[in-house]
Protein backbone atom coordinates (compact mmCIF):
# COMPACT_ATOMS: atom_id res chain seq x y z
CA UNK A 1 0.00 0.00 0.00
CA UNK A 2 3.01 2.09 -0.07
CA UNK A 3 3.34 5.27 -2.83
CA UNK A 4 6.29 3.83 -3.95
CA UNK A 5 5.94 0.18 -5.26
CA UNK A 6 8.16 -2.04 -6.50
CA UNK A 7 9.85 -0.22 -10.07
CA UNK A 8 7.90 -2.77 -12.24
CA UNK A 9 4.46 -1.91 -10.68
CA UNK A 10 2.40 0.98 -11.83
CA UNK A 11 2.95 3.89 -9.77
CA UNK A 12 0.24 5.43 -7.73
CA UNK A 13 1.27 8.86 -7.99
CA UNK A 14 3.00 10.85 -11.04
CA UNK A 15 6.73 11.47 -9.87
CA UNK A 16 9.29 14.37 -11.12
CA UNK A 17 12.55 12.68 -12.36
CA UNK A 18 15.55 14.33 -9.75
CA UNK A 19 18.75 14.23 -8.90
CA UNK A 20 19.61 15.52 -5.58
CA UNK A 21 21.74 14.96 -2.65
CA UNK A 22 19.67 14.12 0.55
CA UNK A 23 20.73 13.34 4.35
CA UNK A 24 19.65 9.77 4.59
CA UNK A 25 19.12 8.49 8.55
CA UNK A 26 18.92 5.10 9.79
CA UNK A 27 19.49 4.45 13.49
CA UNK A 28 22.29 6.59 14.88
CA UNK A 29 23.88 6.52 11.20
CA UNK A 30 23.87 9.27 8.92
CA UNK A 31 24.74 9.38 5.61
CA UNK A 32 24.08 11.11 1.95
CA UNK A 33 22.42 9.44 -0.63
CA UNK A 34 20.89 10.05 -3.82
CA UNK A 35 17.46 11.43 -4.63
CA UNK A 36 16.02 9.85 -8.27
CA UNK A 37 12.65 10.24 -8.37
CA UNK A 38 9.98 12.04 -5.63
CA UNK A 39 6.17 12.71 -5.53
CA UNK A 40 4.71 14.53 -3.02
CA UNK A 41 4.30 11.47 -1.00
CA UNK A 42 7.52 9.02 -1.64
CA UNK A 43 10.60 9.01 -3.01
CA UNK A 44 13.79 6.67 -4.72
CA UNK A 45 17.11 6.99 -3.29
CA UNK A 46 20.15 5.25 -4.44
CA UNK A 47 23.40 4.73 -2.80
CA UNK A 48 22.43 2.79 0.56
CA UNK A 49 23.05 -0.78 1.52
CA UNK A 50 19.87 -3.18 2.11
CA UNK A 51 16.89 -1.75 4.30
CA UNK A 52 14.45 -3.76 5.33
CA UNK A 53 10.56 -2.89 4.24
CA UNK A 54 8.34 -0.81 6.52
CA UNK A 55 11.82 0.13 8.19
CA UNK A 56 11.50 3.39 9.42
CA UNK A 57 14.44 6.22 8.78
CA UNK A 58 14.68 10.06 8.72
CA UNK A 59 15.38 11.70 5.21
CA UNK A 60 16.02 15.33 4.89
CA UNK A 61 15.82 16.86 1.44
CA UNK A 62 17.32 20.06 0.56
CA UNK A 63 15.90 23.21 2.56
CA UNK A 64 13.58 20.91 4.54
CA UNK A 65 13.47 19.42 7.75
CA UNK A 66 14.63 15.78 8.05
CA UNK A 67 11.23 13.60 8.26
CA UNK A 68 10.22 10.30 9.28
CA UNK A 69 9.81 7.73 5.99
CA UNK A 70 9.12 3.95 5.47
CA UNK A 71 10.65 1.54 3.01
CA UNK A 72 8.27 0.61 0.67
CA UNK A 73 10.48 -1.88 -0.75
CA UNK A 74 14.27 -2.08 -1.64
CA UNK A 75 16.80 -4.43 -3.41
CA UNK A 76 20.69 -3.99 -3.37
CA UNK A 77 20.98 -0.98 -5.33
CA UNK A 78 18.22 1.42 -4.71
CA UNK A 79 14.81 1.73 -2.20
CA UNK A 80 11.14 3.51 -2.21
CA UNK A 81 10.57 5.53 0.33
CA UNK A 82 6.70 6.94 1.84
CA UNK A 83 6.89 9.47 3.63
CA UNK A 84 5.06 9.62 7.05
CA UNK A 85 3.41 12.85 6.11
CA UNK A 86 3.45 13.99 2.30
CA UNK A 87 5.81 16.86 1.05
CA UNK A 88 3.92 20.18 1.33
CA UNK A 89 2.93 21.31 -2.13
CA UNK A 90 5.24 24.32 -2.45
CA UNK A 91 8.12 22.15 -1.43
CA UNK A 92 7.79 19.84 -4.00
CA UNK A 93 7.47 22.12 -6.63
CA UNK A 94 10.38 24.25 -5.49
CA UNK A 95 12.52 21.18 -5.02
CA UNK A 96 11.41 20.20 -8.70
CA UNK A 97 11.96 22.96 -10.19
CA UNK A 98 15.42 23.41 -8.57
CA UNK A 99 17.06 19.12 -9.31
CA UNK A 100 14.44 18.40 -11.99
CA UNK A 101 15.28 16.77 -14.97
CA UNK A 102 13.86 16.76 -18.30
CA UNK A 103 10.44 17.62 -19.47
CA UNK A 104 8.90 17.20 -15.40
CA UNK A 105 10.72 19.96 -14.31
CA UNK A 106 8.79 22.61 -16.41
CA UNK A 107 5.93 20.73 -15.78
CA UNK A 108 5.73 21.34 -12.17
Amino acid sequence: MASFDHPHRARRHQRADVEMMARFRRGLVSSMVMLKDLTRFGARIEGVGQLETDEAVSLALPGCRPSMAFVAWANDHCAGLEFAEPLENAAFVDLVASYGLGRNAAAA
